[in-house]
């Protein structure tokens, strides 16, 4: 490989959300943390020089981002992803959790309801309730072996039954590691269009998919799908730049484009992050071959893990992932309460991972697991594990 994915970095004492807050969290210092989607990688060379020459130049004022800006996001989802969304669609927000908590405010009314197909990322339920909306938990099944799939009957019935105004559609899905097929994503766009549910789709994790697979855009699909939805994607996964706050919402229709504006601007957000513009533009126009290597080095990381777990810890089991960077395994064959599963992995493994019980009642039972992070640092969490397991 041309590029270090193996180099240990300590990123102690940087104000680091994964390594310095263990106490204020409730962890023990000695917890590898494995948890929040954040990687253990540098962020490529181009982006890095791209601050270094923003810092340089010494202004750091007001900063607002152009038509070539936009252009750029377009290109790199159409190189990427074969969706070229004009320009004129692309909003600049600080994240994606914002984003999308301006969307639900701007397309919904309080009390409506807005429905997620759970288990799913947990700031989605928290971003619903906490501007007043009614949540709608789908769940989503299992095969037998393990793979999720939508209930459809149920999807539909749950719109029906709730009058339904919003679905977020996570895609690929985190935790489960799903990437939606074409097929599936027209049955559920027809749903939705049939009983006038508005789609905010949250693509964020769209870099890592894996062995052939696809991720298509939600907004790619037909014109229909185009006009009754919104994209929300940002550099901060795959380049590692979460901290740079910059994130991109596509929307066609352009009385709820400014809708979205008009609800940014109400919460006082309207001008980019220099530094997040700068090394965004980096990042799309110069780290296509980087963003390659990456991905073959995470999933060669789930590979092993997966092979791992099924000849040395056979009671667990990984549920193969076909995108993101966050398997999730489940533990349920081991008969542990909540809090026994808590104290297995805290106490005796010592890891910090995102326990699935957060993802909605249906990932009791489960952990998420980062495998974003140089190799051996995957061996010394797998070790840690096996001991506590075994």
């Amino acid at each position: 490989m041309r590029y270090d994915f193996d180099s240990v970095y300590d990123r102690k004492n940087t104000n680091s959300l994964k390594w310095d807050f263990h106490k204020e969290r409730g962890h023990d210092e000695r917890e590898l943390p494995l948890w929040v989607a954040d990687m253990d990688f540098c962020s490529p060379k181009p982006v890095i020089d791209a601050l270094h020459e923003t810092a340089d130049r010494g202004f750091f004022g007001y900063t607002v981002a152009g038509y070539e800006d936009k252009k750029n996001v377009s290109n790199y989802f159409s190189r990427r992803h074969r969706y070229a969304p004009e320009p004129e669609y692309i909003v600049f927000a600080p994240g994606v959790c914002f984003a999308l908590t301006m969307a639900v405010l701007a397309f919904s009314e309080e009390n409506d309801a807005v429905m997620i197909s759970e288990p799913v990322y947990y700031p989605f339920a928290s971003i619903v309730t906490g501007v007043k909306r009614k949540l709608i938990r789908n769940e989503l099944k299992q095969d037998k072996a393990g793979r999720y799939e939508i209930d459809f009957a149920l999807f539909e019935q749950q719109i029906k039954e709730n009058n339904v105004k919003l679905y977020i559609l996570c895609s690929p899905h985190n935790p489960v590691g799903r990437v939606w097929t074409k097929e599936e994503l027209l049955r559920l766009g027809e749903i939705c269009l049939a009983h006038g549910v508005y789609v905010l789709a949250d693509e964020i994790h769209a870099d890592f998919v894996y062995e052939g697979k696809r991720h298509i855009p939600f907004a790619s699909i037909s014109t229909e799908f185009e006009n009754n939805s919104a994209v929300f994607t940002s550099p901060s996964k795959t380049f590692n730049m979460a901290g740079l706050q910059i994130a991109e919402a596509v929307i066609k229709d352009e009385k709820k484009r400014q809708r979205f504006v008009g609800e940014c601007n109400r919460a006082g957000y309207a001008e980019v992050s220099v530094m997040g513009l700068n090394a965004m533009r980096a990042a799309y126009t110069e780290c296509d071959d980087w963003v390659e290597e990456l991905v073959v080095y995470i999933y060669e990381n789930i590979l092993y893990m997966e092979q791992r777990i099924r000849d040395r810890m056979p009671l667990l089991h990984m549920i193969h992932p076909e995108g993101t960077y966050l398997p999730w395994v489940d533990f349920r064959a081991l008969d542990l309460s909540h809090s026994g599963l808590d104290r297995l992995i805290r106490e005796r493994a010592f890891l910090w991972l995102d326990a699935g019980y957060i993802f909605g009642r249906s990932g009791e039972g489960f952990e998420r697991f980062n495998v974003a992070c140089p190799r051996s640092m995957l061996v010394e969490a797998l070790d840690r594990l096996e001991k506590a397991v075994i």
